[in-house]
């Protein structure tokens, strides 16, 4: 990266190379360290990549880690925004970690909904630091999105999916062979160079540069998914776990949960004897259909499909519908509701936990065998 200031307007006109000005490292004398590089970005977050994006936490405290900065593009997609002043895989972040910390903050935040972002941009708007004038005048993350973007977006068609950008002054060839490895195989990354100069003048600035990018398209969401209830899915996921936990052979449900902020949340199995493509659903629709499941589904496995259809008897003895489909809800149980008040009715959740245990039980046995 070379930054030129213009001596003076007359012709022919004369340059001067501005000077490097690296971030001096925190422990050095005077020394700045990350928190710089973040205070720069925060101030002037359309330098981060070519595009627009509102800013929403800093330093927020998630599950698997303290990401730098938060950010949401127009399509309503969550940017995690790692930083590292000097060479990416050097100092307090190595190679490994400069590109696996991103992820796991990506990880914690699929399964934020719209009140858990909201949470955190009362959070950002509350603290003593410098935010977007947009931020300043809304008092809701949706509200804010919506002005900014200038478009009408519902709450939670936000976070349908997220983006991971490492910002370093210097991205070091592995980063960037890994970064491309990672991106190649789906995961939407880029790399960003931050450099900080010093010109003729006295006056200072920083220039960027994408250097690992993908093809916009890829951060077009398709349409979004409907939204479930995030806080019924916990209850009947936390209340059915402790029954079939040794069955999903984990210690925790966090590695085996997904799509928690959608209508369709479930849990996978770790179990070595059961088919890795098979899934264990809840689909809570209080809106349209006005619903709940539970559902076994199958995601091109025909051999599971065959032996869950092959055994239907056991299913059906226990009340449970062995379906024609090959893929989504081939066995499942169905309750009709009257709105969002059914699934705050403890008996209610404690039924549909109960039946979900069930199925995961008679699922493992058919297909562990």
């Amino acid at each position: 990266m070379r930054i030129y200031q213009f001596e003076n307007n007359d012709s022919p006109q004369t340059t001067t190379a501005a000077e490097p000005n690296p971030i001096i490292p925190a422990g050095e004398d005077n020394g700045e360290g990350e928190e710089a590089l973040e205070e720069w970005l925060n101030n002037t977050p359309e330098a981060i990549l070519d595009e627009r994006l509102l800013l929403f936490a800093r330093q927020p405290s998630l599950s698997t880690g303290v990401p730098d900065l938060l950010g949401l593009d127009r399509y309503g997609n969550v940017v995690v925004i790692e930083l590292k002043c000097g060479d990416s895989g050097s100092g307090s972040a190595s190679e490994g970690s400069i590109i696996s910390q991103p992820q796991l903050y990506a990880q914690a935040l699929d399964r934020y909904d719209y009140n858990d972002l909201d949470n955190l941009y009362a959070e950002f708007r509350s603290r003593e630091w410098s935010v977007q004038d947009i931020v300043d005048e809304h008092s809701s993350l949706s509200s804010a999105f919506n002005a900014f973007f200038e478009t009408d977006s519902k709450p939670w068609e936000l976070n349908q999916t997220q983006r991971l950008v490492i910002v370093a002054e210097s991205i070091t060839g592995q980063t960037r062979d890994s970064a491309r490895w990672l991106r190649d195989r789906g995961l939407d990354l880029q790399c960003v160079e931050v450099q900080r100069f010093q010109f003729p003048s006295g006056e200072s600035g920083f220039g960027a540069v994408t250097v690992i990018d993908y093809d916009e398209s890829r951060s077009k969401t398709s349409a979004p998914s409907k939204p479930g209830d995030r806080v019924f899915s916990t209850n009947v996921f936390t209340r059915a776990f402790p029954d079939i936990q040794d069955l999903l052979s984990v210690q925790s449900i966090d590695p085996v949960l997904g799509n928690l902020s959608t209508n369709y949340p479930y849990l996978e199995t770790r179990a070595d004897t059961h088919p890795g493509g098979v899934r264990y659903a809840l689909r809570v629709n209080p809106y349209d259909d006005q619903e709940v499941k539970v559902a076994i589904d199958s995601s091109g496995d025909s051999e599971a499909v065959e032996s869950l259809r092959e055994h239907s008897s056991e299913f059906e003895h226990n009340g449970f519908t062995v379906s024609s489909r090959t893929a989504m809800r081939i066995v499942v149980d169905t309750w009709e509701i009257e709105g969002v008040e059914a699934l705050r009715d403890d008996t209610f959740i404690h039924r549909v936990a109960e039946r979900y245990a069930e199925l995961v039980k008679i699922g493992h046995q058919v297909l562990s065998t």
